[in-house]
């Protein structure tokens, strides 16, 4: 019986492969800053309105090209501020989609 394939195990090993060759980013910090405590002076910040799963996906499929769908992806994850080894391995993935004749540039570009 053939073993089956696991396609995202292999881009995973691919893309570290090929990052590690030409750029190297920063270590992944496990400790998470504290928050400052709010002065008297600060005005709260209003809560945003909840939005489900399925308006996003809604909005995300709506757009016309897959360009435009991977730029709000990945200004999503810069916005986050997480830098998980599986957010990193996103938006290299991100850069590669966007321009795949220029991939190692724009991965060493964006990481410099």
């Amino acid at each position: 019986m053939a073993k089956k394939k696991n396609t995202l195990k292999d881009l995973d090993a691919f893309l570290k492969q090929e990052a590690k060759s030409f750029v190297q980013p920063d270590t992944v910090k496990k400790e998470v800053q504290p928050e400052a405590p709010q002065s008297i002076t600060e005005k709260p910040v209003p809560q945003a309105t909840a939005i489900d799963d399925n308006s996003v996906i809604e909005f995300l499929a709506s757009k016309q090209s897959a360009q435009d769908m991977y730029s709000i992806i990945q200004n999503a994850i810069e916005k986050s501020g997480r830098t998980s080894a599986e957010n990193k391995m996103l938006i290299n993935t991100l850069l590669y989609l966007k321009d795949k004749d220029n991939w190692k540039e724009n991965i060493k570009t964006y990481w410099s």
